[in-house]
């Protein structure tokens, strides 16, 4: 979680008066026993090291299962004891997490946080009679106060912690949750310990270690790895999922808007880039996400070899970088200064790049082993899913357009022209013009100069539609030399006004073939012609069969009739 640079200050002012009058007040109330054995109490510091670094992970909630070791210490030695090892464990725990400099105020924090409640549940703990006697029978009163202690301890931290969240963190956690169940199962199960290890060490000295602390030590690690291989098994299964999630998919940008979603969810990350492999010479973004939000000014390509990249697509293999110091030399990217844990893999098919996943957090050591491994079987899923998209979506474009123009072809004209009808009946639009374009004198271009120098006047014809038509419509080839345009929310006249303006340009226009009939092929440039035929709906109908029979009506009759060269609109 990130806060503000006030609240750091705070923190660690707080920091400064807090933890200094707390072992204050601790060497005052209960210093260090004339009788303290330095050796015994760093055997159980030694002890506390692994039970720190093995947290119990349940429901994702990592529970840090040492009050067993600081009951011993508190009844063994007292409150200044206990407070050292405690701010000693907290030390640890710090060091492990490899923490990023903007979050070094977790450590002043907890260090404060802690140092409060071994005060107060000390506190606690003497006010109800609470003494530190190695040596005394162990009673009925010992065992309820080592429970208080323990408890207020347990009450306390909860306190805090919640405390924290809603005044540092700015979040609103409920104080009865599953974690606070789980907390409170470790507490039942600390306390035992705790105690039976304190009676065995005053009856048995360093032995008791041996007997209780290390068999409670290697079941921490026992559990440490049955979670580490249920991550890795929940991993598996959202990759598998994930997988099949991607291969439903046939729309490129689908594929991947599941995969950025799905793999921000499943992966902690402030950072990714997806490279795709263009003409195998150089990786261009196609994806970049930074802070929360997709990025829309993209960084330059890379060539092979060249940044992290280019590295990891030369190899062919996936890069597991733990901290920025460790791939900050190679880099070209121009990652941003905070990201230090980077995950860099490349996407494999057929044995071929065909892009590279650059995947980066701010936090450092953030991602391990089994992770770049889910993650290249993840970036292999997404290649074909990618290819597999881009196959669908060629071979959909080349169903609807025509292969010598590019134009959209009869059929798909036919479908929008259904679904603009459907608009204009619900009141979404108000209107619609269809143009029908002959050119003119056509079979004489191919009788003359032969049909392949027609094809190039189609082509050129269909360039130029494209060009003055643009996004006011949709423009295709309705068959031989007809073209058809529609002209959603145009009115009769404003269509006619602007087929006339395309009747001229073309008119005005040279188109450049080869007679491919001579003896000797030679260029040409020849003038060209159009008819236009102008229909509306729903002025002249309701029908969208009926609004092409109108303007094909107008174009034959209206125009091709009487001259050609002409726009006619169609009269009832």
């Amino acid at each position: 979680m990130v806060i503000g640079r006030k609240k750091k200050w705070i923190i660690w002012l707080a920091w400064t008066v807090v933890v200094p009058a707390s072992f204050l007040y601790a060497s005052q109330v209960s210093p260090l026993p004339s009788s303290f054995n330095a050796g015994d109490f760093i055997i159980l510091v030694l002890l506390m090291i692994p039970a720190a670094l093995l947290p119990v992970i349940i429901n994702q909630t990592p529970i840090s299962f040492t009050q067993w070791i600081v009951l011993v210490v508190f009844l063994q030695f007292g409150l200044l004891a206990e407070m050292i090892l405690t701010q000693f464990s907290i030390l640890i725990t710090m060091i492990r997490l490899r923490l990023s400099r903007d979050q070094y105020f977790r450590f002043p924090l907890n260090s404060a946080m802690f140092s409060a409640v071994s005060v107060l549940s000390g506190t606690v703990y003497y006010l109800l009679g609470g003494t530190h006697n190695p040596g005394a029978s162990v009673d009925v009163s010992f065992f309820l106060l080592a429970f208080v202690y323990v408890f207020a301890y347990y009450l306390l931290n909860q306190l805090f912690f919640n405390f924290i969240h809603s005044f540092i963190y700015s979040v609103k956690i409920s104080f009865f949750s599953k974690d606070l169940v789980w907390e409170t199962l470790s507490l039942f199960v600390a306390y035992p310990i705790g105690v039976i290890l304190y009676i065995l060490y005053n009856s048995a000295g360093n032995i008791s270690v041996l007997l209780v602390g290390i068999p409670v030590i290697l079941m921490l690690l026992v559990l440490h790895n049955y979670n580490r291989a249920s991550i890795m098994n929940e991993y598996l299964q959202k990759a598998v999922e994930l997988g099949h999630r991607l291969t439903e998919k046939l729309k490129f940008d689908e594929v991947l808007e599941i995969f950025v979603k799905n793999v921000l969810k499943m992966f902690p990350a402030n950072y990714l880039y997806i490279l795709e492999v263009v003409d195998d010479e150089r990786l261009e973004y196609i994806r970049c996400y930074e802070k929360g939000e997709f990025a829309e000014v993209k960084p330059p390509p890379l060539k092979k070899n060249e940044g992290i990249g280019g590295l990891v697509w030369s190899a062919k293999r996936g890069m597991l970088f733990h901290e920025r110091r460790e791939w900050q030399r190679m880099e070209k990217e121009g990652f941003p200064d905070d990201m230090e844990s980077l995950l860099a893999v490349p996407m494999m098919k057929n044995n071929r790049v065909t892009g590279v996943i650059l995947l980066g957090s701010k936090r450092k050591r953030v991602y391990d082993k089994f992770q770049l491994a889910i993650f290249d079987i993840l970036c292999s899923y997404l290649a074909i899913s990618l290819d597999n998209a881009k196959h669908y979506e060629k071979t959909k474009d080349e169903s609807i357009r025509c292969p010598l123009t590019k134009l959209y072809n009869a059929r798909y004209f036919h479908d929008k022209l259904e679904e603009i009808f459907e608009k204009l009946r619900n009141g979404e639009m108000p209107s619609v013009s269809l143009l029908l374009i002959d050119i003119d004198h056509f079979k004489m271009v191919n009788d003359t100069y032969g049909h392949q120098s027609g094809n190039e006047i189609l082509c050129q014809m269909a360039d130029l539609l494209k060009s003055i038509i643009q996004s006011k419509g949709i423009v295709a080839r309705y068959g031989g030399e007809e073209f058809a345009v529609i002209l959603p929310g145009y009115k009769k006249e404003e269509a006619s006004s602007f087929a006339e303006y395309i009747r001229k340009t073309i008119e005005s226009r040279s188109f450049v073939m080869y007679n491919d009939l001579a003896e000797v092929r030679r260029k040409l440039s020849v003038r060209v012609t159009v008819s236009i035929g102008v229909s509306a709906a729903p002025a002249d109908t309701d029908e969208p069969m009926a609004l092409l029979r109108c303007a094909d009506r107008a174009l034959y009759i209206g125009a091709k009739r009487v001259g050609r060269n002409k726009v006619a609109k169609y009269v009832i």
